[in-house]
């Protein structure tokens, strides 16, 4: 028994861990535009996440043409295209 709540005690640690590291979505570029996609889903990113990607893609400027998001706010997905 103690050794199962050893293991189960190094298991949420990891997890709690990696949540908090978290990992970035990558931006996707369609096909020879200036048209990207990326999404900031889950608990680690949110909307901001979404456009500090977009202005680090578009150092002038962008705009957003569709913004995706679910009933609970886990699936974000923005659709940008640079200035």
């Amino acid at each position: 028994m103690y050794k199962v709540l050893i293991v189960l005690i190094a298991l949420s640690t990891v997890a709690c861990a990696q949540l908090m590291k978290g990992e970035e979505q990558p931006v996707v570029q369609f096909r020879d535009t200036k048209t990207f996609k990326t999404t900031c889903s889950g608990t680690v990113e949110d909307w901001g996440s979404c456009h500090r990607k977009a202005k680090r893609t578009c150092p002038n400027g962008y705009d957003v043409i569709e913004r995706k998001n679910d009933s609970r706010g886990i699936f974000r997905e923005m659709i940008f295209s640079c200035k």
